[in-house]
């Protein structure tokens, strides 16, 4: 990811951010392939949205429950995904504690969180949350914690 990268002090040329950028910002997870300290190419990987999850979020929010998306993707992926899904409320570039943060500041908010994930980064997260809903693609360890 850019951050990896940034420590690294890899070169990213112009072109290759240039076409990376309009990767992301079709809801596209970028992976860089990098040589000797310079960023040569990329690989894009894209999950496809659900056809049911649009409408489920559709039918949610006008139940007036508060849908938020949180992401480890970076911004533009992100801002691409929630436009898409019509979501107001996401935050991109989140590691395990800042979705477990994120948790909290809702509970401590007063309100009541159900947490959706499918991966061992969404296990602490489905383990705060009131409600935790381990996807049926998940790994052993975020089935266990939503239990």
């Amino acid at each position: 990811n850019d951050k990896l990268l940034q420590q690294l002090t890899v070169d990213i040329p112009d072109t290759l951010r240039a076409a990376i950028g309009k990767e992301q910002e079709q809801g596209k997870t970028v992976s860089y392939i990098v040589i000797a300290e310079k960023a040569v190419g990329y690989v894009t990987i894209s999950d496809a949205i659900k056809i049911n999850s649009k409408e489920a979020i559709k039918e949610l929010q006008e139940l007036g429950i508060d849908v938020f998306m949180l992401t480890g993707d970076n911004e533009r992926t992100a801002r691409a995904v929630a436009g898409e899904l019509n979501l107001k409320h996401y935050k991109a570039a989140c590691l395990p504690e800042d979705k477990l943060n994120e948790i909290k500041r809702l509970q401590d908010a007063g309100k009541l969180v159900a947490m959706a994930g499918d991966g061992i980064n969404d296990s602490p997260a489905l383990a705060q949350a009131d409600v935790g809903i381990a996807m049926g693609t998940g790994t052993d360890i975020a089935m266990e914690s939503a239990a």
